[in-house]
């Protein structure tokens, strides 16, 4: 009776992160009913963090030893404020990142209490990639259509590219996720809950690994194409200009978490080869959730940004990427202004029909933008690997039951840090970019976090907009890059998670502090 009863418990806890909470305003709140469900909070947590204890912890390594074996990632160019070649040189890869084998598959976006495998296949998943250099190394970006990949992903894919990046002097490479909701589980945590539940303790004491919600066929093959379309991304690199601009696309966003702050802009890159036979690259940032079939849905696509591409490649002939950007709880405005194709519809249904439909009206916004400034060969990088205290315990329940991926390491007594990882870069002398882990809260890169008055903590935001720091004409925000470590929220936003969402999948309520902090000292370092 006792695994029992401790089951159910446990059973609830995980599928907190898979039940759609509704999300409101500190303010719709009384002060009596934000102290009732901060104190529930507290309560659940408190009986996780019980349960999470009883479980026997996988071989995770102190701080101090996981740095010990396995050094820091830190990566730092040498900053220059002047030009030092007369062109940029960048070139472009893209591979499937497919197996044919989907359907074995779960699909990533939310827990689920039965086996969430895939069971249908709408769009390719890809692998976009490009090589940049001002002239001194080469800086990599690749962008995966997945839900997520841990900084221990990433490192694989690094360490197999390590002879090649030594020989082409590549100086960092950086991966980035789309966020689809709707993607073969790269992540791990849509696994079989019920084996992560009732077998992962037991699997924990006999030594043996708990299986995530990864394929390892899938992840290899993952692996693989990431590293060639690497490696074709560099070998095609040729010497051209880089040009800026930005179109409004507001009207087509949804920030539905107070307070209401957005980078309200598609941001483009765009490099025109001097060789005018050759493609252009467009380096595409904008921060819109790519949630439109649902988080629960089991159909694999690749949301709106499969058809941005689509009709950039056919109207503009030009090479695709897309980064997100801090998307922390932005969502789609579909309005009422969408072209949706009847065919669609009628074969795949209205959903799937207007998502379809939103990545058409965003390519065409990109297709409109006007160059505004064109960008000095000048590329600036440097990354720093940080950890972050994990006080989410329904998270460290998951992690010591398998389903996810990050690496956990001890840091105290039953205390518990993600390792991370951060990073800065300048493009010319007007563009900063912000690399964040995770879902970055707009407000900390851009401005406009709530203050004490409307802040569920009753405290200030005690930090100043990165923008603010950086000293550039414009800063952007480049996320889900290098590691998925969740929510990122001011200290002072921290609600209860039993009326929001963000919370459930946050490491605790000084991720965003610690990414600050952490943050402005790697400014401090190179500026």
């Amino acid at each position: 009776m006792k695994k029992r009863v401790i089951s159910i418990i446990l059973c609830a806890a995980m599928l907190c992160s898979a039940t759609a909470v509704p999300t409101f305003a500190a303010s719709e709140y009384s002060s009596s009913e934000q102290t009732f469900l901060s104190a529930g909070e507290k309560i659940l947590q408190g009986i996780v963090g019980v349960i999470a204890a009883m479980i026997k912890t996988p071989d995770w390594d102190t701080v101090e030893e996981y740095f010990e074996k396995n050094g820091v990632a830190d990566t730092k160019t040498e900053f220059a404020d002047e030009a030092q070649s007369d062109y940029w040189y960048v070139g472009y890869g893209s591979g499937s990142l497919q197996t044919g084998k989907e359907l074995e598959n779960y699909v990533g976006g939310s827990l689920s209490i039965t086996k969430k495998l895939a069971t249908a296949v709408r769009d390719d998943q890809r692998v976009r990639t490009i090589a940049m250099s001002d002239g001194r190394g080469i800086t990599v970006f690749a962008a995966l259509d997945c839900f997520g990949l841990a900084n221990s992903e990433v490192i694989k894919i690094r360490s197999m590219l390590a002879d090649y990046a030594k020989e082409k002097n590549i100086t960092s490479i950086n991966i980035s996720a789309l966020h689809q909701h709707s993607c073969v589980d790269t992540y791990g945590m849509n696994g079989d809950l019920l084996s992560a539940i009732f077998l992962g303790p037991t699997r924990n004491i006999l030594g043996i690994k708990n299986p995530s919600g990864q394929s390892e066929e899938y992840m290899e093959h993952l692996y693989a194409t990431v590293v060639k379309s690497v490696k074709d991304a560099v070998e095609s690199m040729e010497a051209g200009n880089l040009y800026y601009g930005s179109v409004d696309i507001s009207e087509y966003i949804r920030d539905k978490r107070d307070p209401q702050v957005i980078d309200p802009n598609i941001n483009r890159f765009r490099f025109v080869p001097l060789n005018d036979s050759s493609k252009e690259t467009w380096l595409i940032n904008l921060a819109i959730h790519t949630v439109g079939m649902g988080a629960a849905g089991t159909t694999v696509t690749g949301d709106y940004p499969y058809y941005m591409e689509k009709y950039i490649n056919e109207n503009a002939n030009a090479n695709f990427i897309m980064i997100q950007g801090a998307e922390l709880a932005i969502t789609s405005n579909y309005g009422d202004t969408l072209d949706v194709d009847e065919e669609l519809t009628a074969q795949y249904g209205e959903r799937y029909a207007r998502l379809a439909a939103f990545g058409k009206r965003l390519g065409e916004k990109a297709c409109s933008i006007q160059d505004s400034a064109q960008v000095e060969p000048i590329l600036n990088y440097a990354s720093k690997t940080i950890t972050v205290p994990t006080e989410n315990n329904i998270l460290l329940l998951a992690a010591k039951c398998g389903l996810l991926t990050n690496t956990v390491v001890k840091s105290g007594f039953m205390k518990y840090d993600v390792v991370t990882e951060i990073a800065y870069l300048e493009l010319g002398k007007d563009f900063a970019v912000v690399i964040a882990p995770g879902e970055l809260a707009p407000e900390i890169a851009f401005g406009g976090a709530a203050t004490a008055e409307d802040s569920w903590q009753g405290k200030d935001w005690d930090y100043a907009p990165i923008k603010d720091k950086t000293d550039r004409k414009t800063t952007l925000v480049f996320g889900i890059t290098n590691d998925q470590m969740g929510y990122i929220l001011t200290d002072n936003s921290w609600h209860s998670f039993l009326c929001e969402n963000e919370e459930i999948v946050a490491t605790g309520s000084v991720a965003g502090s610690t990414f600050t902090s952490a943050f402005f000292a790697l400014l401090d370092e190179v500026r």
